[in-house]
């Protein structure tokens, strides 16, 4: 099996992290992947949000909580109400993919973006979460108000469709979930 394919299948998400940041080349190398994301019609209409200031991720938590606490989910009710919860598992740096809405498909070409991301962290042996938490708080009739007032904006007519979170995991990876049976039909 190739490499590429060895990273896809070994690559697990991680909700415990260490308190190491990632180093600037190995974030640069991350980063750069996305940006070799496919994108409909070569269009790129991405921006990467590298979010490292340990006091507005906290307070992005902090207004992510509140958003699960607000939500119809109950799951995230309950997980919210937890006051050990964190939203970002400690990690060091969360990255926020926006899209330039007017763009032919921003939702898709950031989430392909993101996965390009989620798989070249992979391969530097660096951990990382898919988390939605940002896109909800940004939905809500006050979204856009408080991320501004964290200091979090995204330029204008940009809306964030992708969100995960990067570091050094705290402990060992995960087993694989095993995989659904019946998810492949060919018609040949």
């Amino acid at each position: 099996m190739n490499a590429t394919i060895q990273t896809i299948i070994e690559r697990r998400s991680v909700r415990a992290y260490q308190p190491r940041q990632i180093d600037d080349k190995e974030m640069q190398e991350i980063l750069l992947a996305g940006q070799y994301a496919p994108s409909a019609m070569g269009q790129q209409p991405w921006h990467f949000t590298v979010l490292q200031n340990s006091s507005q991720l906290e307070k992005l938590d902090m207004l992510c909580k509140a958003s699960f606490l607000n939500s119809d989910n109950t799951a995230l009710r309950e997980m919210a109400s937890r006051e050990e919860f964190k939203v970002f598992y400690h990690a060091p740096t969360l990255v926020i993919i926006s899209g330039e809405s007017k763009a032919i498909a921003p939702l898709y070409d950031s989430v392909l973006a993101m996965e390009n991301m989620l798989l070249a962290a992979a391969s530097l042996g660096i951990g990382s979460c898919w988390v939605h938490s940002p896109m909800m708080v940004y939905g809500s009739p006050e979204g856009p108000a408080s991320l501004s007032s964290i200091g979090l904006d995204f330029p204008e007519g940009y809306i964030p469709y992708a969100a995960a979170v990067f570091g050094f995991s705290a402990l060992p990876l995960p087993e694989a979930t095993p995989r659904k049976p019946d998810t492949v039909t060919f018609l040949r």
